[in-house]
């Protein structure tokens, strides 16, 4: 099993600005192995070289919405943790996010280095625990872990 800061992490998101604030959070927190692609066919054309462990994805994008990267993401690796930040504040598409397999659903306005950590502190213990081969045959323990 890789280290903590070992992990692959994909930031997916049309502004630039937004991807390098992601970013620098995760620096702070430690975290190298940080990939930035903004959009998602950028993003799902290195998802099987690369392999991440977890892609932060934002749901509105010119080409591709955030939706349709997560369903080829999946479709790819069904293990990858993906996570939505989103300046979508709008319930249905945070509640829509989650039914077709987010993690969890984050509004860019409320992210911060603190909360940052905490979503990464909760991603990797349930990513190392579903690694272990009796729990990986139920996917679904962690939503229920995390519902």
């Amino acid at each position: 099993m890789a280290g903590k800061y070992d992990t692959k992490i994909f930031l997916v998101d049309d502004d630039a600005l937004c991807l390098h604030l992601y970013r620098q959070f995760l620096k702070q927190l430690g975290y190298t192995n940080i990939f930035l692609f903004d959009n998602g066919i950028d993003c799902l054309e290195n998802v099987s070289v690369i392999q991440p462990s977890v892609v932060f994805l934002d749901y509105n994008m010119d080409e591709m919405n955030g939706i349709d990267v997560m369903k080829q993401i999946k479709a790819i690796n069904e293990s990858i943790t993906v996570l939505f930040i989103s300046g979508q504040e709008d319930i249905e598409v945070a509640v829509n996010a989650l039914r077709q397999g987010a993690l969890d659903y984050i509004v860019k306005s409320s992210l911060n280095p603190d909360k940052m950590r905490a979503i990464m502190d909760k991603v990797l213990p349930a990513r190392d625990y579903s690694e272990q081969p009796s729990v990986a045959a139920k996917p679904s323990l962690l939503k229920r872990i995390f519902s």
